[in-house]
């Protein structure tokens, strides 16, 4: 039986070696996961205060957007009133042009008369002498 007892020594001692050495990668391969989750951590974090600073930025540009929104339309509000007041300054002109031209009519249609006005006078006076 000692022989025996010899014959798997050995067996169990390389057995053992084995193990040891699974278990040693193990845990060396453990250590080197648990590293990799931690950098990985570390990486999800500065990702996640990228994304809040890009949603921050995001925000902003919307309210800038918006501002830029309101200001563009108080512009087009602001040309509308523009090209109605130009309509209105245009009908004023025309209507100011049409009323020079009557008053140069009328002056002319005065003179006119005046003159007929006169030679009436001039002929009444002439009969009366």
């Amino acid at each position: 039986m000692d022989d025996t007892k010899l014959q798997w020594m050995p067996v169990g001692l390389e057995r053992f070696s084995h193990l040891e050495n699974r278990i040693s990668q193990t845990v060396g391969e453990i250590k080197a996961i648990r590293q990799e989750a931690d950098a990985l951590r570390g990486e999800n974090l500065r990702l996640n205060e990228r994304v809040g600073e890009k949603i921050r930025e995001n925000e902003s540009l919307r309210d800038e957007i918006s501002k830029l929104t309101a200001q563009l339309a108080e512009q087009d509000k602001l040309r509308a009133e523009n090209d109605s007041l130009r309509q209105q300054v245009a009908t004023l002109h025309q209507t100011e042009t049409e009323t020079l031209d009557m008053l140069a009519q009328f002056e002319r249609e005065r003179e006119e008369f005046r003159d007929r006005v006169e030679k009436t006078l001039t002929l009444l006076t002439s009969l009366e002498k």
